[in-house]
């Protein structure tokens, strides 16, 4: 199998069939198209949206059901679903980007506002905006799983 130079877990075997396109890139990031999924231990929450062009670009996603009290459902624009080739937003996988602050990760944050969807079975991925004015950019990670 191909290997993966990362900064963050070194150097990794990877699946090229399994890596993700992301045609429009991801935002900031419109350049980078290819990314692998990656998890750290199969016991975290966590993985590694790594790409497979940049060692130095890497964002750290969770599924939302894993730690919000509420359903989460993006609300989405109807181009949003076409290229993704999905109907649906229940046809995806659903991740959202991680921020912790490098001194305070008690203080961990997942954005709500700019979920990434994943249609698994094309490997194609979209970073998108949730129309829904409750999905904020921070979300405390922490304070859902304690109350």
């Amino acid at each position: 199998m191909p290997q993966l130079a990362t900064r963050a877990l070194g150097t990794v075997e990877i699946n090229p069939a399994e890596n993700i396109q992301f045609p429009d890139g991801l935002f900031g990031f419109s350049d980078v198209r290819e990314f692998a999924l990656l998890g750290e231990r199969p016991d975290s929450p966590f993985k590694w949206l790594q790409s497979t062009a940049r060692p130095d670009l890497a964002f750290i996603v969770i599924e939302p059901h894993l730690f919000l009290k509420e359903a989460y459902r993006p609300v989405l624009m109807r181009s949003d679903l076409e290229q993704l080739k999905v109907e649906k937003v229940e046809d995806c996988t659903i991740y959202l980007i991680v921020t912790i602050p490098r001194d305070h990760p008690e203080k961990m944050t997942a954005n709500l506002q700019g979920p990434i969807l994943v249609n698994t079975d094309e490997r194609i991925g979209r970073q998108v905006i949730s129309g829904d004015d409750a999905h904020v950019v921070r979300v405390s990670i922490m304070d859902q799983l304690e109350g």
